[in-house]
């Protein structure tokens, strides 16, 4: 699942993302490309829950595709 995350400006900001998506998901990969903003996870968990932990880390995730 892919997501556009205007308000990821940095390495930190995408730690951040895949620390909160890993509590909830220790078995996810998530692969940040800060400069277009998009983050890519693969997880068997539904694109709800990821958003969800997401935004608990402070950013304001939108699915793409």
């Amino acid at each position: 699942m892919e997501f556009h995350i205007p308000d990821m400006s940095c390495g930190g900001c995408a730690n951040a993302i895949a620390r909160a998506v890993g509590a909830l998901d220790p078995t996810a990969k998530v692969d940040a490309d800060v400069p277009v903003k998009i983050v890519t996870i693969t997880s068997d968990l539904p694109s709800s829950q990821l958003i969800e932990a997401i935004e608990a880390a402070g950013f304001h995730p939108s699915p793409r595709g």
